[in-house]
């Protein structure tokens, strides 16, 4: 098992997050960079629109 912690900060006071998960030994890079992104983005409320 392979334990990868994830650090996010939104550039705003109270914003640091920190994740942590395991995964397999075989788990490629982009397979953990996708995953953990997945995780940071859940916590972000965001939109757009257009003018």
């Amino acid at each position: 098992m392979i334990k990868v912690k994830a650090k996010a900060n939104y550039g705003f006071a109270g914003t640091n997050m920190e994740f942590e998960e395991e995964f397999g030994d075989d788990v490629t890079d982009e397979e953990i960079e996708e995953a953990m992104r997945d995780m940071v983005m859940e916590q972000v409320n965001w939109s757009w629109e257009k003018e």
